[in-house]
């Protein structure tokens, strides 16, 4: 019968009240719909597209127009001398280069720019991953409010359903008003307590909207159990920080590549075309044009390479370091939360079995104080025990699914 009464109070608690029911994977969407850093990261892939596109560009052929006029005033006794200057330098020319056999270089700084956008990706799931369970984490927060700000409701309108029952026995000689006003106090404490309550739920649904980015506000927001369940199985590999530690050993090898092909030969043609004189009456009879090849062969450069072989070992010993203490803490980390949740698995089965066993023992004290056969203190102790016994049990699943959050959003 008591049993039925706390389930019939719960539902009219949820459905006959103006609420608005909102689920998890409603709160992700909007969160992913709404957050600046995942906007950042699309228009940082927009961008990286053009990246590419300018690297090729550059190594194109490049035209240039360069004008130049000089003069060189002389007269006795002082100005340049005639040999050097001609007196003056009148120019007007298209310029063209291109560098040749390039391809390689080309190649290794379009890999560099392709393991920079990987790196972007990654950046992009990792935020996914921690958007995605700070906002799971606050939701089962708000969600305890709310589960437990229904159930004070139910005891606060079973407390006043037994006030009328008290006040009938006292008024018979049952019980004593020293009963009855212990009934009130209880009845006040509660709805203190749902007082309190009210305004933590209020709260935690604020910090929720806020780190969802939703402005609307409701006076009743009705929270969906999410029944989480582990979906994340051990394997560091999957992770995207291992997935990280592999792009940065492509990395080191990729710089490894571009010093030596810094270091091959360069071969560049260039041609110009157009005005070439020292005297502006001449400019009409000096339009030509020439060709050329420039050729850089490095030869000693203070043995920088060497240098930057050193930098580029020391940069893969500590990617080596970082990549093995990384996936040492993954597995504790793994192994510690899977503990923890076998274990909160335990205690809330012990749990539900002293609830099993409070809830028969209320429901025959409830029955005997309709008729006054226990002491009304009894009941109240029963009574008090079964609602803590009861928070408690509500406080270890909502434990148990933030445990869950935890392994599932492992990185």
């Amino acid at each position: 019968m008591l049993k039925e009464l706390w389930f019939t109070l719960i539902l009219a608690s949820l459905f006959f009240s103006k609420v608005d029911a909102q689920t998890l994977d409603s709160y992700i969407n909007t969160a992913l719909k709404n957050s600046p850093l995942l906007y950042d990261f699309n228009n940082q892939k927009l961008s990286a597209k053009f990246d590419s596109l300018l690297l090729i560009a550059s190594y194109k052929p490049q035209v240039n127009q360069l004008t130049q006029a000089t003069y060189f005033p002389g007269g006795s006794g002082y100005g340049y001398d005639d040999a050097i200057t001609n007196g003056g330098n009148y120019s007007a020319v298209v310029n063209v280069t291109k560098s040749l056999f390039n391809r390689k270089m080309i190649n290794g700084q379009l890999q560099s720019l392709d393991l920079v956008n990987q790196t972007l990706r990654i950046n992009e799931k990792i935020t996914l991953i921690d958007l995605k369970k700070s906002i799971t984490a606050q939701y089962l927060t708000a969600f305890t409010d709310f589960s437990q700000n229904q159930f004070n409701q139910s005891v606060l309108e079973l407390l006043t359903r037994e006030l009328k029952t008290i006040r009938a026995l006292v008024d018979k000689g049952v019980y004593q008003i020293t009963d009855l006003l212990n009934l009130q106090v209880m009845i006040t404490s509660q709805k203190i307590v749902m007082s309190q309550s009210s305004i933590q739920l209020a709260n935690d649904i604020a910090l929720l909207n806020f780190i969802c980015g939703i402005n609307d506000q409701h006076d009743q927001v009705k929270l969906i159990n999410p029944e989480l369940t582990v979906q994340n199985v051990f394997n560091p590999e999957s992770s995207p920080l291992m997935a990280q530690f592999r792009i940065d050993s492509l990395k080191n090898i990729n710089s490894r590549q571009l010093i030596d092909l810094s270091y091959r030969p360069r071969v560049n043609i260039f041609a110009d075309a157009g005005v070439n004189a020292i005297a502006p009456e001449n400019i009409p009879h000096n339009l030509g044009g020439s060709v050329g090849v420039n050729l850089a062969i490095p030869i000693y450069d203070g043995k920088q390479r060497k240098l930057q072989y050193k930098k580029l070992s020391l940069s893969e010993n500590t990617r080596i370091y970082y990549r093995r203490f990384y996936s040492s803490q993954y597995k504790l980390q793994f192994d510690q939360l899977t503990n923890q949740l076998k274990l909160t698995d335990n205690l809330i089965l012990e749990i539900k079995n002293q609830l099993s066993q409070q809830d028969k023992l209320l429901e025959l004290y409830h029955l005997e104080l309709e008729k006054g056969l226990v002491r009304f203190l009894d009941f109240s102790t029963v009574f008090n025990n079964y609602t803590s016994t009861k928070i408690t049990c509500l406080l270890s699943e909502m434990n148990r699914m933030q445990i869950i959050n935890q392994l599932n959003y492992l990185k």
